[in-house]
Parts: C-alpha cells; sequence; structure tokens
C-alpha cells in the first residue's frame, strides 16, 4: 500500500501523532527518560497488533527476508522499502504489490512514522551507521548478520541500544534452528559427558557459493545509487562487480569468518551458553576462486575459558556433506544438523591387546588377574562383552529457521521483552569473526582482554 502521512490504515492520524497529541508538548517527549520511551512505545503498538516494517535492503537476502515476513501473515506489514539498485523495487512490486513505497534513501523509511521497526540487509560497512540512526529515529532493529564491520562497532551499538531502549535483533537464524532445544538438552543432562571438541564447517563448491553472483544485465550508474552505496568506504569509480558482488571485497565485508563462520559461532554460543573465547587462530587464502580478496577457504581454532575448542572451516571448494556441527564429549557425540540431530553414545570400553602383544604370555595374564581382565580379549571384565551402541537419529520438526528467527523479532518489538539474539550477543559473535580475520591476515594468534572488552594481538 502507499503511505500518507496524514491516514494510518482509516484513521485520522497516525498512532504516533495521536500519542504526540495527547501528551501535548514535544518538549515532554524530548526529555524523557529511557524507560518511559520503552513504556511509550508498549502502549502505541499492542501486545497483538501489527508491527509496521520497513525493508532497508532487498537484495538476495533482503528478498529471502520479504518473503518470510510475508510467511508470517498479520504478524507485520511491510510498508516501505529501500535499496540501491532499482532492479529489485520490480521484485518487491511483484511481492508487495505495485503501491509498495520505494526509494534510495533509507532515511525516508526512517522518516516513516508508521513504521516501528526497520530490517537491514546491507552490505556490511553500512551495518552501524543505518542501526544507530535506526534506533535514534525510535525504530527496532533487525540487522542481518554479522552484527559489525569492525569489532569496534560492537560497544557503541549495544550502548545505544541500552540507552534507547530499542530491540535490536541480529538476524543469525542459527540461533533459531528448530533443532536447538533438544540439543541444549541433551548437552545439559551430561549425555555426551565433558565436551572438549567442537567442529564446525559450511562448504559450497559453486561460483555462486563462492560469492561470484550474476549481475543483471541492466546494471549501471544511472540503475545503481553508487555513490550511496560506497558510503563510508574509500572511493571507487563505478564497478557491478563490487556492487552485486561486494562479500569478495574487505572494504565491504568479512568474507568467510563474518559471513558462514558467525553462525556456526551463534549456533555454539547458543547451545554451550558461553561468551567469549580466550583466543583464537586461524589460517586461509584464495586457492580456487580467483579474482577476489577477501580468502575462498579459512580454518581457524577458537579456545573457551570452559574447556573445550571450537575447530571451525569453510571452503568454496567442495561440498562434501557433513553436520553444521560435530559436539565430542568423553561419553558421547552429537551431530547437530540444524534440522536434525544424531547421538552417537561414546563408551569407553578399553582395551590392552594392542599395548601388551609385546608381553610373555605370562606377563599378560598376570597382569590381566590382578586387573580383573578377560586373558583373553584383555578387555575389563565389566565391559569385556559390551559393544558401541548404534547411532540415535533424533528428529526435531520446527518452523523455517528465518521465517522463526523473525517471528521472535516481531514478538520482541510487541511485547518489549529482550530479543533472542540481542546487540551484546550478536557483537560478541562478530567479534570472533573479526579476531579469525585479524589472526589469519596478521599470522598471529589473537586474545579477548575480558577486562577490557578488546582485541588484542
Amino acid at each position: 500500500m502507499t503511505h500518507d502521512d496524514s491516514q494510518s490504515h482509516g484513521r485520522g492520524v497516525s498512532r504516533r501523532q495521536f500519542v504526540k497529541q495527547s501528551l501535548g508538548a514535544a518538549g515532554a517527549l524530548s526529555v524523557a527518560a529511557p524507560w518511559a520511551t520503552s513504556r511509550l512505545h508498549a502502549s502505541i503498538l499492542g501486545a497483538n497488533e501489527s508491527v509496521g516494517v520497513g525493508f532497508i535492503g532487498i537484495g538476495i537476502r533482503g528478498e529471502i527476508l520479504v518473503r518470510q515476513t510475508q510467511a508470517l501473515g498479520d504478524t507485520a506489514r511491510i510498508l516501505d522499502v529501500c535499496d540501491l539498485y532499482d532492479g529489485h523495487f520490480g521484485r518487491a512490486k511483484e511481492l508487495l504489490g505495485d503501491g509498495i513505497r520505494t526509494g534510495r534513501d533509507y532515511r525516508r523509511v526512517l522518516d516513516n512514522k508508521d513504521i516501528d521497526a526497520v530490517v537491514i540487509a546491507v552490505p556490511d560497512h553500512w551495518h552501524k551507521s543505518i542501526v544507530l540512526e535506526a534506533m535514534e529515529a525510535g525504530k527496532d532493529v533487525y540487522i542481518e548478520k554479522p552484527m559489525t564491520h569492525r569489532w569496534e562497532e560492537a560497544a557503541e551499538i549495544e550502548k545505544a541500544a541500552k540507552q534507547r531502549q530499542r530491540v535490536v535483533q541480529v538476524g543469525s537464524q542459527y540461533e533459531s534452528m528448530p533443532a536447538n532445544a533438544r540439543a541444549m538438552e541433551i548437552i545439559k543432562s551430561g549425555k555426551l559427558g565433558k565436551i572438549t571438541l567442537i567442529s564446525g564447517a559450511i562448504h559450497r563448491n559453486t561460483g555462486t557459493g563462492a560469492w561470484y553472483y550474476p549481475i543483471p544485465p541492466d546494471a549501471s550508474p544511472e540503475t545503481v545509487d553508487w555513490k550511496r552505496f560506497i558510503g563510508p568506504a574509500p572511493w571507487h569509480d563505478f564497478d557491478p562487480r563490487r556492487f552485486f558482488q561486494w562479500r569478495l571485497y574487505w572494504d565491504y565485508s568479512g568474507g568467510l569468518p563474518t559471513d558462514l563462520f558467525v553462525h556456526l559461532i551463534t549456533a555454539t554460543h547458543a547451545l554451550m551458553g558461553v561468551h567469549m573465547p580466550d583466543r583464537v587462530l586461524a589460517i586461509g587464502g584464495a586457492y580456487h576462486w580467483k579474482p577476489r580478496e577477501v580468502p575462498d577457504q579459512m580454518s581457524a581454532i577458537i579456545e573457551y575459558p570452559e574447556g573445550f575448542t571450537l575447530t571451525l572451516t569453510s571452503t568454496a571448494n567442495n561440498n562434501h556433506p557433513h553436520p553444521i556441527l560435530t559436539i565430542m564429549g568423553t561419553e558421547g557425540t552429537l551431530e547437530y544438523f540444524g534440522t536434525r540431530l544424531v547421538y552417537y553414545p561414546e563408551p569407553q570400553l578399553e582395551n590392552y591387546t594392542y599395548s601388551t602383544t609385546s608381553w610373555p604370555e605370562s606377563t599378560r595374564r598376570a597382569y590381566a588377574e590382578q586387573n580383573d581382565l578377560d586373558a583373553e580379549s584383555m578387555r575389563p571384565l565389566l565391559t569385556a562383552e559390551m559393544k558401541t551402541p548404534p547411532p540415535e537419529p533424533i528428529e526435531t520438526p520446527g518452523r523455517e529457521s528465518t521465517q522463526e528467527h523473525l517471528a521472535k523479532f516481531f514478538d520482541s518489538v510487541r511485547t518489549r521483552k529482550e530479543p533472542t539474539e540481542n546487540a551484546d550477543m550478536g557483537g560478541r559473535c562478530a567479534t570472533i569473526g573479526h579476531m579469525v580475520n585479524l589472526s589469519h591476515k596478521e599470522r598471529k594468534e589473537a586474545r579477548w582482554d575480558r577486562e577490557k572488552r578488546a582485541v588484542r594481538l
């Protein structure tokens, strides 16, 4: 539908206009304490009322977020969309109707008084500016991962969210995977024993998987707002590859660690309840797909103070089937696929055969007698007949993860409860991705200074 500042779905004034007029003076609003602003917002938007939403960025990921928002029905009303490539507006109108408001300037979306929240899906180098301006405009924010383009930006976003009492949810749908609740239940039960190693991987083996996205035939300085795209980044003359394949360039992206590793980190933090690692070591390179600035393959070792190591690998050069995470404990292994699980019991079935074959037979039998072993198998008598149980598949049905993640966000907008992946968690998970990049680039260990909440090399 088209937007008219004087109308709000048949009513004479918008909700915010009505509240402002009723209070009688803008000055009262300007000096209101943050908690009062939050209470005011909650009173404007009822717990069951549809959320007015604006989309900033409706490219590959943004278009998916539009469709998943539509799938939620009356939960949210998409009122406005912004993008820097005119062709994306055509797709928006196919999905939302010819009357949907469109434009290149995101500030117009922030000025729309009927919009309660914005969904931001733009290149990483624009995240901080738009998120901060959105909160300043009184909007709640769904920001696609990674929350930041540099680790130093996280504290400023988190501080603004607290001061302005805004809902900020980071869009890593791995926080909302159907398998999460069951996986956490298994981990907390102790069924896996002491978890010491988690291995994570996301692989691809296509050009588009390596971010060489197709460039539309009408791409030109007329159809692309190049100056706005560059924004705070170093200037380059118009290059459609930089615009449509921006993940290949450090100016706009953090590459594999902040685009794919951040999902694995988010899932690990959600399942294990951890906050930050002590140190990170990483290595990678552009081994196959060229030209590009960011690596097409990265590996990282991340050590947590809770007593386990997270190893992460992503390559654009092979896509052999694998779990998203393999969680390995002293008594069991859990393969985590996001939408299902497989549990492998790992009983400690000791066997001394290999380590005693060099002994004389009489010595072996004496040792077996002294240590309650079966003399033939050299296994403990208590477990000599035991075998490792078969793996146990665990189905975890649930809503599609992006749709579920958006639903949680809109619920937080209405109820003012803490979002499922707030700015604190989103900033920490992104920071670990930045630590991976710093370790790779500087060829040294990256450490987290807990006291000063800073990255050290």
